[in-house]
């Protein structure tokens, strides 16, 4: 396939990485010049326990993408998605699609600039973090599925997707593992808010209530049938925190993307965009707490989940 991926970073640079290797045509946009200096210059380095490997690979700026594109893939953080649709507006060709691997339901974004029936989505579960331009590590293997917004038929286009793309599978449900996808990432947004890894934030015991409420309370917005992967259950909530746990303690990714972003990379995270999608006292009291980390009233600590945790029960009725 010939594929322009917008957003080189962690999911995108590993998919175009992994693509190239397989012999499709694979250009990276990113927006960060250094990135794409050390692209150009010494290739993309993917590294980790998954496995090591260096590709050459086109990279560009956005204002370097060609006049006309044949497919796309977008890979940016689900607040620069407007951007990028404004990118793909008049240059995505009549027979063209777009896949959004982002987080969260941003294909709408993406519908409103080129028309819901050139959009594709997918549930990405595997974990990576960029480590410095030009270097990706990638954590581990999880599920990928790509599927079409129209749940109940697999398409032509899904099913060359699903065989070109590392790890994927093409489903008639997308829309069931992204809101699957949706309990899980509250789960991270709230563990975020500490240094714990990923694993102890689910399993440990004194966290347990407000890790169960959140994912209560997103799983009962969701529109349609949920879907399972990689430990989770929507079925039983319980049990997926501990197998969830299991999960993240297999990769050599420890913390999430979104505590990169707020201790590490010290930017805007998306939570915003994801609070469009899901709300409720519990998860307003996490998207409240990420603001004061990101505006700089908190740091990331324990402290902050012993919070969340008090607020949260109170929230909870009393049981006689």
């Amino acid at each position: 396939m010939k594929i322009v991926i917008i957003g080189a970073g962690a999911i995108g640079g590993t998919l175009g990485a992994h693509m190239k290797r397989a012999g499709h045509d694979i250009t990276l946009c990113d927006a960060d010049r250094d990135h794409v200096d050390a692209i150009r210059r010494d290739g993309l380095h993917i590294e980790g326990p998954v496995e090591e490997f260096t590709v050459r690979i086109p990279a560009i700026t956005p204002d370097e993408l060609p006049d006309s594109i044949d497919h796309a893939i977008v890979a940016v953080k689900s607040l620069h998605t407007a951007a990028a649709a404004e990118l793909l507006r008049d240059r995505l060709s009549p027979t063209g699609f777009v896949l959004t691997v982002q987080n969260g339901l941003t294909a709408d974004a993406l519908a409103d600039a080129v028309g819901q029936a050139r959009v594709v989505s997918s549930f990405v579960n595997f974990g990576a973090d960029v480590m410095g331009p030009g270097r990706i590590m990638q954590g581990n293997v999880a599920t990928f599925r790509v599927g079409e917004l129209e749940p109940g038929t697999i398409t032509d286009r899904v099913r060359q997707l699903a065989a070109a793309l590392p790890y994927a599978e093409a489903t008639a449900n997308v829309l069931g593992y992204l809101w699957g996808k949706e309990v899980y990432g509250a789960l991270l947004w709230t563990g975020a808010v500490s240094d714990l890894p990923i694993a102890e934030t689910l399993e440990r015991a004194e966290y347990r209530p407000l890790m169960l409420a959140i994912a209560r309370e997103v799983l009962a917005q969701a529109p349609v049938t949920v879907e399972g992967f990689d430990g989770f259950e929507p079925a039983d909530l319980e049990g997926s925190l501990d197998r969830l746990a299991a999960f993240n303690r297999r990769s050599a990714k420890t913390h999430s993307g979104i505590y990169r972003d707020l201790a590490v990379r010290r930017r805007k995270t998306e939570v915003d965009e994801v609070h469009k999608d899901i709300q409720g006292p519990a998860f307003d009291l996490v998207v409240d707490m990420i603001h004061d980390i990101e505006e700089g009233r908190r740091v990331c600590e324990v402290a902050n989940l012993d919070l969340l945790a008090t607020a949260v029960a109170a929230l909870q009725p009393v049981r006689s």
